[in-house]
């Protein structure tokens, strides 16, 4: 009897010496799956073209501080400028890889005005040609910030973009209501310091504006880019204290007389800075404004 029991023991052991291999051959494919997919997981897609899709891209250049780009095709024709309406398929990616948003998957491309769209947008899409595609790198900063964009985009986030332009088409400024130049080039305005320039369409009589008064006032309002975001034209004056304006209004239209019309060309500094004001008037915005003094 006490043979008998040898050969269960080897088999046993035989077992042992099968399994216990086997086993750890095991763990290892599963560890090593595991690291493939945190690996992949981690890391960022590449380009549409094969190439580097992170924020460490040696290829990348500096277009503006917070903003680089590299670009991945060269279009044709002429460059996109600052402040056109664009046509684009884009897809924006997180550093970590994950897809936040994309006009491919849509399967149609989308328009924009430059003007209303991020910083790194603004100043990271001039410049191209048709045809042309595009990795943009944008710090928050030149994206969205602090805020961020829930839910797919946290605070603080560096955004990859691959942008692809299609079309672009400039936007003109519009004109004065006397039919000149209603745009920031104007030669004959004038800096009157921190930014503000102003150039009087028609002079007024009687007493000059006050710094602080109250006005009456009639007034249109653009984007540099020639959008019109607010006027109260056929609407009827509107009056208000100076004090209770953007900076802007409240250097700019002291020294007007009733009956003047003056253009203000206001920076973003002393209108509504960075934050804007959504939707009409983006973060950074120049304004131009027609302004005719009532009283």
């Amino acid at each position: 009897m006490a043979g008998a029991a040898q050969p269960d023991g080897l088999d046993k052991q035989k077992m042992k010496q099968i399994l216990v291999p086997a086993l750890a051959v095991g763990a290892i494919i599963v560890l090593v799956s595991l690291v493939i997919y945190v690996s992949d997981t981690a890391t960022v897609k590449k380009m549409s073209d094969g190439s580097d899709g992170s924020p460490d891209d040696p290829g990348l250049k500096e277009l503006a501080p917070g903003v680089r780009y590299r670009d991945i095709k060269t279009g044709v024709g002429e460059e996109c400028p600052a402040g056109a309406e664009v046509k684009i398929h884009y897809t924006g990616w997180l550093v970590d890889g994950t897809k936040f948003d994309s006009s491919k998957d849509r399967g149609q491309p989308a328009q924009f005005q430059l003007e209303g769209l991020i910083k790194g947008w603004q100043e990271g899409i001039p410049g191209m040609k048709p045809g042309g595609i595009r990795k943009l790198v944008i710090a928050p900063e030149k994206g969205y910030g602090e805020r961020g964009s829930p839910p797919k985009i946290p605070a603080n986030s560096t955004l990859i973009f691959e942008v692809e332009l299609i079309e672009a088409t400039p936007l003109k400024p519009r004109a004065m209501s006397d039919g000149s130049n209603g745009g920031v080039d104007d030669p004959n305005l004038k800096d009157v310091g921190d930014g503000l320039k102003i150039r009087d369409l028609k002079e007024g009589t009687g007493d000059p504006v006050a710094p602080g008064a109250t006005v009456t006032i009639y007034y249109t309002g653009w984007l540099k880019n020639g959008k019109q975001f607010d006027s109260n034209k056929g609407k009827g004056p509107n009056t208000w204290p100076l004090t209770s304006l953007v900076q802007g209004w409240q250097k700019g239209i002291p020294g007007m007389k009733p009956g003047g019309i003056r253009k203000l060309v206001v920076p973003a500094e002393l209108g509504y800075g960075e934050r804007g004001s959504p939707p009409d008037i983006p973060g950074g915005a120049t304004l131009i404004f027609e302004v005719e003094l009532v009283k």
